[in-house]
């Protein structure tokens, strides 16, 4: 009886584990979601309201200079479509201030782009120069202004017991900016492979000069300015664009600026032609998924020479020198 009783236990024992296991369901393989696939330019549709953001850091030689443009805004879509040329219509409202060592711009800007190949804006914004990095500097008139760069740091740079030419001020200005772009080849997938973008800033000054002068340099521009009146800078660009490995692009061109100042009662020549500079542009574009919060991060290469100037043209700098610009810009929208 004794061994019986063993011999039961024993069994009882050695099926319990076994029981237990086979009654456990088998575990389940584990399921991960399918990556997203990237949001393509092509097929985007924005939001009806966004909260969009952008930064273009440049620095840049002849004239040297270092500039943060940043944007905040809010922008609203005028159309309810999916045709390329309506979708991505807005109209909205920024924040744009520029940002540099020698001054400041703070601005506001009324945005609208009533289809895709046309855009404008309107911009209202305060200047405060430091009186920095040889800046500013303004004369009595355009035909005693010495604006050349070795005057300008002569000038700003002087021994103590000269005064310096260079002293800080305020000014207000208030621009319209006019931007068309245009696919000049398009591709399989309906993306431009030639695009061509022509960009116009016209800029109305009202600068608080020293007492008698009515003329300044304008760096930003590298244009001698009025007190109050109207600079203005187009830039055309004609662009080869190349689809890269995912959503990367390149982009190889030529940029062609002209720029000009409207002075009053100006009768100096080289001041009234227009400046002129032309050479090579690259963009490097890592990825373009629209619709995050980081898009568009690119390296901005820019190489012009100038053609037209008073001073850039063998006067003061060898015309073998270039406008040279190195930038990186990136841009998102916040309610994504």
């Amino acid at each position: 009886m004794r061994r019986t009783l063993a011999l039961v236990a024993g069994l009882v024992v050695f099926a319990a584990p076994r029981a237990s296991l086979a009654a456990e369901p088998a575990a389940a393989a584990p399921v991960y979601p399918k990556p997203k696939a990237p949001t393509r330019s092509w097929n985007y549709v924005p939001e009806w309201n966004r909260v969009t953001w952008s930064s273009q850091s440049v620095i840049r030689y002849n004239p040297l200079g270092l500039q943060e443009m940043f944007e905040l805004g809010y922008e609203r879509r005028l159309f309810d479509t999916t045709n390329i040329l309506f979708k991505e219509s807005f109209v909205g409202l920024a924040f744009t201030p520029i940002i540099t060592p020698a001054f400041v711009n703070p601005a506001i800007t009324l945005r609208v782009q009533p289809m895709a190949i046309w855009r404008f804006d309107l911009r209202a914004g305060a200047a405060q120069y430091f009186g920095n990095f040889n800046l500013l500097q303004s004369w009595e008139k355009a035909e005693t202004a010495t604006f050349a760069d070795s005057e300008l740091k002569e000038q700003g740079a002087r021994a103590p017991d000269k005064p310096k030419e260079s002293y800080a001020t305020t000014g207000s200005n208030y621009s319209i900016i006019n931007e068309f772009r245009m696919g000049l080849l398009m591709d399989d997938a309906n993306r431009p492979a030639i695009e061509a973008r022509n960009r116009t800033w016209a800029m109305y000054h009202r600068m608080n000069l020293q007492p008698g002068d009515t003329v300044w340099y304008d760096q930003y521009f590298d244009l001698l300015a009025p007190k109050e009146g109207w600079t203005v800078s187009n830039d055309l660009d004609v662009i080869a664009r190349f689809n890269l490995k995912g959503t990367s692009i390149l982009r190889v061109g030529v940029r062609y600026n002209w720029a000009k100042s409207y002075i009053d009662g100006n009768t100096r020549e080289d001041v009234m032609d227009a400046t002129q500079r032309v050479g090579p542009i690259v963009a490097y574009t890592l990825y373009d998924e629209p619709g995050g919060r980081v898009n568009r991060p690119t390296i901005i290469g820019i190489l012009n020479w100038h053609t037209q100037h008073p001073y850039r043209t063998g006067q003061d700098v060898t015309q073998a020198l270039p406008y040279i610009v190195v930038g990186y810009q990136v841009s998102g929208d916040l309610l994504q």
